[in-house]
């Protein structure tokens, strides 16, 4: 039975990693991950800076996982080398000269890292980080800060620049590490440019970029961090005329303060997130189109997980995006669709009980649906309207269903010694069967997942 099961996964970086074993326990490593490319803090964020691109931190951080989880052939000095070398990161407090030194003994092949790595394998790693290090010295007015820089990261980054392609630096991550088929890790939009994520508050406030939503820097303004205001709409578009490296449609810092950032701030939002949406660089909400594989693997797979990890972050803005919510609701292989509650609330869900997740859940996947059916009453309208159209009439309300939490899922599992509140009257009421598991303890004290006992809990309910 446990041969036949298939997991579809949506899932941030670094929280899903350490439960990732239990789906592939049972599922025979047909796992697919879908994770997000709009983080913006650590390491990517320099990367994007200067040399732009979608945020690769969190797939990097799946794929060296996975050297383990999908290793069924036992150790090798090797397969342990390239793990600890594309998961390393330089130091976050040394000297730029310090810094650069060393990156150098890396590029040029001289570092104890690599040391069990086979010549052939060294030569392939070593040519993408090359190639990465040329591209940085073409931008040497730029400056790039190599503190607390991923190699993996640089990797990647190197890879893509040369193939001019996100999944083909995917896939020879992929080769070189031994993570194969079926396991997958997917980028939720498969694309060469930034994608950027803003959060509108219920006070009307909007945040920019995933680390100020989440995890603001530890330089970052906070007076001002809270707020931003648009660029006057005349000088917007400026940059369409004349090459400003500074111009900030945003006005924001022109300097990197994402670079270091603490996931344990204490800052709360002054508001409630009101709801999540893609921007382009002046600000201008976008609706950017899925992954075509993330479609795929969503239709044949036969569990959905949405995993533990930030909510606003990194499980909403893979679900907004168009058709998924409507692949959701509809796949008629998706047999279970199973939510797995954090066990405690972070900056973004501060004060949030399991029915506020699912209510953003299902808002979400609705919000996608809507985003369908204006779409296609659009196309409509411009029809009957000729080509081009002069304008187009507002999208009647009346024309748009949403779908009940139950479409979206079916299962909640939850921690017994987790700090969220539970009603399981009122999940019950909804359609949603909750589970309860034991939790252990972090070090410092909060609730966290036991992966066997998670592997046992998902066994029962797929079987």
């Amino acid at each position: 039975m446990s041969s036949q099961q298939s997991f579809v996964v949506i899932s941030g970086g670094s929280a899903c990693n350490n439960i990732a074993r239990a789906f592939h326990r049972i599922g025979s490593n047909n796992v697919c991950y879908i994770l997000g490319v709009s983080d913006n803090g650590g390491s990517t964020s320099e990367l994007l800076r200067v040399l732009g691109g979608p945020s690769i931190g969190d797939l990097r951080s799946r794929l060296t996982r996975l050297i383990d989880v999908c290793n069924t052939n036992g150790y090798s000095a090797e397969r342990v080398a390239i793990r600890e070398l594309l998961s390393y990161r330089l130091p976050s407090n040394g000297s730029e000269h310090e810094l650069k030194d060393e990156w150098a003994e890396i590029v040029e092949g001289h570092h104890i890292l690599w040391k069990e790595i086979s010549t052939e394998k060294k030569e392939a790693i070593r040519g993408f980080l090359t190639s990465f290090n040329f591209e940085i010295l073409k931008r040497a007015n730029k400056r790039f800060n190599f503190c607390n820089g991923s190699i993996g990261n640089f990797f990647l980054t190197g890879a893509r620049l040369f193939f001019g392609s996100l999944e083909a630096a995917l896939f020879l991550f992929s080769a070189l590490t031994g993570v194969s088929e079926p396991t997958a890790v997917v980028p939720v939009i498969n694309t060469n440019h930034t994608a950027t994520i803003a959060a509108m508050l219920e006070n009307n406030d909007i945040l920019v970029g995933q680390c100020e939503i989440s995890h603001p820097s530890i330089q970052s303004d906070r007076q001002n961090f809270c707020k931003r205001s648009r660029q006057n709409p005349i000088d917007a578009f400026s940059q369409l005329s004349a090459e400003q490296e500074e111009f900030d449609a945003w006005n924001t810092p022109t300097s990197n303060s994402n670079i270091i950032f603490s996931k344990q701030a204490d800052e709360k939002l002054v508001s409630r997130i009101h709801r999540i949406y893609y921007i382009n660089e002046y600000g201008q909400e976008i609706y950017p189109v899925p992954n075509p594989k993330v479609i795929s693997h969503l239709s044949l797979k036969q569990t959905l997980i949405y995993s533990i990890g930030s909510l606003y972050t990194s499980i909403v803005p893979c679900l907004v995006l168009r058709n998924v919510g409507n692949t959701i609701a509809q796949s008629p292989n998706l047999k279970y669709k199973v939510f797995l509650l954090n066990g405690t609330n972070d900056r973004e869900t501060d004060g949030y009980t399991a029915l506020d997740f699912i209510t953003t859940i299902t808002s979400a996947l609705n919000e996608s649906q809507r985003i369908d059916a204006r779409r296609a009453f659009y196309h409509s309208s411009s029809s009957t309207l000729g080509s081009p159209p002069y304008y187009y009439p507002p999208f009647p309300d009346h024309l748009f269903f949403p779908s009940p939490p139950s479409a979206f899922v079916t299962h909640l599992i939850y921690l017994n010694n987790s700090s969220i509140h539970v009603d399981v009257h009122a999940m019950q009421k909804l359609g949603i069967q909750c589970i309860s598991i034991q939790g252990t303890c972090s070090d410092h004290g909060e609730a966290i997942y036991d992966e066997a006992i998670l592997t046992e809990a998902l066994q029962h309910i797929v079987s």
